[in-house]
């Protein structure tokens, strides 16, 4: 038996995706990207894509003017190491229309949205 998936369906288990988004999100970074709560855990060892799953939830949304998102470490070092959230948002956002503010550490979009 051959099933057909609708393209409404398809389209409803997408995670909405803007052109900041360089990756395709695999199936537990999907997961994460629907829930429709502020907040949610996602563990797992490490290089399990808990980073990039939370960069790109943030990123879902900041074409939508007044969006604002907190990345969080527990400290900054953690947040700031090579590979870590600060350069692999770098490495997306560097060369679009994304501005970094250094002093804030803040990245702005042109919708007005912050992250």
């Amino acid at each position: 038996m051959t099933t057909t998936i609708s393209p409404e369906l398809m389209q409803a288990l997408t995670p909405r995706m803007t052109r900041y988004i360089p990756i395709v999100p695999h199936p537990k970074q999907q997961a994460f990207m629907w829930l429709p709560c502020q907040e949610g855990l996602y563990g797992g060892a490490a290089g399990g894509g808990k980073s990039a799953a939370l960069l790109m939830a943030a990123l879902q949304y900041v074409d939508i003017p007044g969006y604002s998102a907190l990345l969080l470490r527990r400290t900054f070092p953690d947040l700031a190491k090579p590979g870590a959230l600060m350069d692999m948002a770098r490495a997306w956002l560097g060369g679009t229309d994304a501005h970094w503010s250094e002093r804030d550490k803040q990245w702005r979009f042109p919708s007005g949205a912050n992250l």
